[in-house]
């Protein structure tokens, strides 16, 4: 053993055994019809850390294989990789604990033929008694390709916050996302173009400097078509407790209104729910909290829609105290009502559709309820039975963790070390040795509490030569520089020392709790001894089956890997082959990044690891964290976007070509055709010729966050079409689509009509020699309006596309016009006969908007353009078969307004313009409406008196008047937001632009209004003087307001000199 540590001495020595050669033969298992191979002559064969063992190994039959293994472990914990002729076959195989264990995992080799397998361990010998590899023929193994890049994301490093945030924000038909990220990076919200890149929002979610954001949420508040944004926020460690930030979204535009819908209440915030709790069409809100140093309850905060665009704060018994702050929603009943599952602890809350939830957490098996290491759920149909069964990814938390010895790692052929010690009170210490220089890197460090800004010192050999690294940097240093150790090891530090002939010894010294976060990796170094046990950080996840609202743990049944340290997990049919599938996100290693492992659902009850797949960046920075599965580019394939705890993110497309032998089927569920119910918590069921598969539009697995994946994927293997598709919305609407092909997005947005019929404007008879434009009326709502008209005699009557039909055939002729709808062939026909020409005289005019905005389609009321806008008008002829519907366009005044022949309006400049619309053949008939012209005004704020002010010198203990003017803007009113009105503030810095200290006065009467004065006092009282700040401090004077354009304004005057109440001084 070349890792050590002094409490586990004297483990006896393995013997090593001959080693025999791999060899194919015949299996008799005729059940499973697989070739089997297996080694002959193999007793057991010693792995040591310090010698891989190789194989020579003649690859036949499928290059999908699963390996099988039986290995004994006599160490705490090791973790074994797997070559093929230098390619990794599968990367950190999890030997948990002590023992004799089997395993089995996939592999796919790169070719056919002579092989040479390599077997490599870490942290512990192993012995293996026997390995054999099986031929996998019919389960499909998918392959990602990492298109971060080519997308366009940022790839930075960053602390995450429990994965991304995945719908369809802007309702176009393709999944946006949102990264979450924790502080010093801001999270980001990214629109999809549709061709396979993205485009960063305009605005970081983050509004400062490590604003402490935490989980998002979307959901459509306000019932208007696009998805409204929840960012929750922490609390400063519990001493400062923060509203969410709640953001409406205005076609694109994110406004926040945090206080314009009541959310009126600060906690600890970690994540953030949307469902409709008490089942009246919307969506109501859940915010989840860390529980607070007071105590302070309830710890939850729900809050009722109330129907007008604002929210009501509601106490929710049981519930809304609970202490965990992670949170799924799901159904585990199917009973159409959310129920929510927090952890850990672990406890179920059934809705019961009132703004009430039962706690049922006695459906799961007792074992499980008391689990604190569970770090994300997702909820799976691992049997297609039409519940939801849960997978509980376990592992040790990134943070916290008291008690726990450091985590270490050692790869004594690399000569690496890292380790990773919990941030509380006491002192590590560790031996090594080091021929040469030592590398010291892959360095993170968070303070915590009053540690905050203070320095962390490596200290160098006897005389503690001190060295301060700011986080991610690294250093290098030989035995000269670091001779001897220290006497004293009090103070806070890493000490290292050199004790002579090669040997180290180092210390990690806490005098308090003083860090969130803490590692480092040292190159160049062996033999590690530790005066610790190092913490074994294996846990196993658990996988619980549904059975009729009973939970039972099948994890072993299931073949759930033994070990792991799973920060996060997702789910899908990622092969398509109608079996819903898991990725599970590993913390991996101390120093770099390593697979997740995918578990891919056999459809006979098993799981099968699999670590190949593509969707990783191995050796890449950070650890694991969480992702979700969608499907990015809407090819059929579930794409993913994963986050790295400290490292980036990444966005893996399935590029599977294996894929192409199974089939698909895409729902995208909008809103409910008659209530228009948005699509959270709907239901879709898809029914082939054998089988029924039933989904439910929600996030696929969550911790802080929540996804609204309403393009719903459904791989349907073999499968050749489907009998129906149904979606249930959450108040009982239900539609179908019936008799469709595979491989298609099919939407509730175009339905297949059930009804069609041609309109009562169309006439039974036309003119010789005109045509008229026919119109079908098809239902239900949303129903697909594709039409294919038809005439049954075109000599007599034609008719193009557009359902323009023309009489080209003389007085008395009749022909049948008809209407097919595209999607399923319903028709409807009208017989239509030729009459003799006659004049048909226009008699009225009606000027009408072509423009969607609100504002242009009030024409009665003298409608308002500012300079530059323009206003497309038609002119609505009466009646609508008028020989000569032509009309002519003027303006009375061009130098304020004027009008092309299209009647397109262009503002030029302020006053007033009529805009007339007079027919060619009769010029008595007309219409005309008014426009009005003004001069758009930009937002501000101006402190009025700054002229005065600036430069002034203040004495503590003097008041400062604030006078300011203010403009939200053309078409704007000043709007809460977190500001509350207009903001008043008197800031202390410490640099640009950490803040120390705020005083914030508010005027809440300037709400509602567009322009004004306001004016406050702020008083100097109590304040230290300017020449007695630490270097670089600094006073500022700020005024801001938020517009409802979505933008937040300010006036500053700074810096800011105050004096001593006695000082003698002349303001000029």
């Amino acid at each position: 053993m070349v890792l050590k540590n002094k409490i586990i001495k004297g483990i006896p020595p393995l013997i090593m055994l001959t080693f025999g050669v791999l060899m194919v033969t015949g299996c008799s298992d005729t059940k499973n019809n697989v070739n089997s191979v297996h080694l002959q002559n193999l007793q057991t064969e010693l792995i040591k850390t310090t010698d891989p063992l190789t194989i020579n190994y003649h690859v036949t039959g499928s290059l999908i294989k699963k390996i099988n293994l039986v290995i004994s472990n006599p160490g705490d914990y090791a973790t074994l990789n797997i070559y093929a002729n230098n390619t990794l076959l599968f990367e950190n195989l999890n030997i948990a604990r002590t023992g004799k264990h089997t395993f089995n995992a996939l592999v796919e080799f790169p070719q056919l033929g002579d092989t040479t397998l390599s077997f490599k361990v870490n942290n512990s010998d192993i012995t293996l008694h026997s390995a054999s590899f099986e031929d996998v023929a019919d389960l499909t193994l998918p392959t990602y390709t990492d298109i971060t890049k080519t997308a366009g994301l940022d790839s930075v490093n960053s602390i995450k916050y429990a994965g991304p945030t995945i719908a369809d924000i802007d309702g176009d038909g393709d999944y946006d996302f949102i990264v979450n990220n924790h502080n010093q990076e801001s999270s980001k919200l990214y629109w999809n173009n549709g061709d396979g890149t993205v485009t960063k929002h305009d605005k970081n979610l983050a509004r400062w400097f490590m604003h402490d954001l935490h989980g998002t949420a979307v959901g459509d508040y306000d019932n208007d078509g696009d998805l409204d944004l929840v960012v929750t926020q922490g609390g400063g460690n519990g001493t400062n407790p923060s509203k969410a930030n709640f953001y409406t979204n205005d076609n694109g535009t994110l406004v926040l209104t945090t206080g314009d819908v009541a959310i009126d209440k600060g906690g600890r915030g970690r994540g953030a729910k949307f469902s409709d709790m008490d089942l009246d069409g919307d969506l109501d809100l859940m915010l989840i909290n860390e529980t607070s140093l007071n105590g302070d309850k309830p710890q939850h905060f729900f809050y009722e829609n109330t129907g007008n665009g604002k929210f009501k704060r509601k106490r929710v018994k049981g519930i809304e105290d609970q202490h965990p702050s992670r949170a799924l929603i799901t159904d585990i009943n199917n009973d159409h009502i959310d129920d929510i599952i927090l952890y850990a602890p672990l406890s179920i809350w059934q809705g019961n559709g009132d703004f009430t939830f039962t706690d049922v957490t006695h459906t799961l098996p007792q074992s499980i309820i008391n689990d604190k290491d569970i770090m994300a759920i997702t909820d799976i149909d691992i049997d297609n039975d039409g519940d939801l069964d849960l997978y509980l990814a376990r592992g040790k938390e990134f943070e916290t963790g008291k008690g726990e010895a450091p985590f270490v790692d050692h790869d004594p052929i690399e000569k690496t070390f890292s380790i990773k010690p919990r941030g509380y009170k006491g002192v590590d210490k560790f031996s090594f040795d080091a021929d040469g220089v030592i590398k010291f890197h892959q360095y993170y460090y968070l303070a915590q509490g009053a540690f905050r800004g203070k320095d962390y010192p490596l200290f160098l050999g006897k005389e503690k030569t001190a060295t301060v690294l700011a986080s991610t940097e690294e250093m290098s240093f030989s035995a000269e520089q670091a001779q001897g150790w220290p006497a004293d090891i009090s103070e806070n530090g890493v000490y290292f020392g050199h004790l002579g002939n090669g040997h180290w010894q180092a210390a990690l010294v806490r005098n308090d709790d003083i860090f969130w976060g803490f590692k480092f990796s040292l190159a160049g170094v062996d033999n590690i001894e530790t005066d610790f046990q190092p913490e074994n950080r294996n846990i196993t996840d658990t996988l619980l089956r549904n059975d009729n609202g009973k939970f039972t743990d099948v994890s072993s049944a299931w073949n759930i890997p033994l070990g792991g340290n799973s920060l996060g997990v997702t789910r899908g049919d990622f092969n398509n082959d109608s079996h819903q599938d898991l990725l599970i996100y590993r913390w991996g290693n101390i120093g770099n990044r390593i697979s997740d492992v995918m578990l891919l659902n056999d459809g006979n009850g098993q799981f099968h690891a699999l670590t190949s797949h593509g969707a990783n960046d191995i050796g890449g920075p950070g650890n694991g964290d969480m992702g979700q599965a969608f499907d990015f580019d809407l090819d059929g394939n579930l794409d993913l976007l994963s986050g790295s705890e400290g490292g980036q993110w990444y966005l893996y497309n399935n590029t599977s070509t294996e894929n192409a032998n199974n089939n698909y089927a895409l729902v995208e569920v909008g809103y409910s055709p008659d209530a228009n119910i948005d699509a959270t918590s709907a239901v879709v069921t898809v029914e082939t010729s054998n089988h029924s598969y039933r989904k439910r539009v929600g996030s696929a697995g969550a911790v802080f966050s929540q996804s609204l994946l309403n393009i719903v994927h459904f791989g349907l293997g073999k499968a050749e079409t489907i009998e129906n598709i149904n979606v249930s919305w959450r108040n009982g609407e239900t539609v179908s689509i019936s008799n469709k092909p595979v491989n298609h997005l099919y939407t509730t947005d175009s339905l297949d009509p059930t009804s069609l019929i041609l309109s009562e404007q169309n006439p039974t008879s036309i003119r010789e020699g005109t045509a008229v434009k026919f119109q079908a009326k098809v239902t239900p709502n949303h129903a697909d309006t594709r039409l294919i008209w038809s005439s049954s005699d075109e000599a007599i009557l034609s008719v193009d596309q557009h359902g323009i039909v023309t009489a080209l055939g003389k007085n008395a002729d009749k022909a049948t016009i008809t209407a097919t709808s595209k999607a399923n062939n319903l028709s409807t026909s009208r017989q239509v006969t030729i009459t003799k020409w006659q004049p048909i005289p226009i008699e009225s005019i009606n000027i009408l908007s072509l423009d969607k905005d609100s504002t242009n389609q009030q024409l009665n009321n003298k409608p308002t353009l500012f300079v530059g806008q323009t206003l497309n008008l038609a002119a609505k002829p009466t009646p609508r078969i008028a020989d000569n519907s032509k009309v002519n366009w003027t303006s009375s005044n061009t130098s304020v307004a004027t009008v092309d022949q299209s009647g397109a309006v262009t503002a030029i400049d302020s006053g007033k313009a009529i805009i007339s619309a007079t027919a060619l053949a009769n010029t008595k008939v007309s219409d005309q409406i008014e426009i009005k012209v003004t001069q758009k005004i930009d937002p501000y704020i101006r402190i009025s008196n700054a002229s005065q002010l600036e430069g002034m010198r203040f004495k503590v203990g003097d008041d400062i008047v604030l006078n300011v003017d203010y403009h939200a803007g053309s078409n704007n009113t000043v709007i809460a937001a977190d500001e509350g009105g207009i903001r008043f503030w008197l800031r202390h810095f410490k640099s640009k632009w950490i803040p120390v200290k705020d005083t914030v006065l508010k005027d809440t009467s300037v709400l509602g209004t567009q322009s004004g004065q306001s004016t406050m006092t702020l008083s100097l009282d109590g304040l230290t003087p300017t020449a007695q700040l630490p270097k670089g401090h600094f006073y500022l004077l700020r005024a801001t307001f938020a517009s409802s354009n979505g933008n937040m304004y300010d006036a500053t005057i700074y810096p800011l000199d105050i004096v001593e109440p006695t000082t003698n001084y002349n303001n000029q």
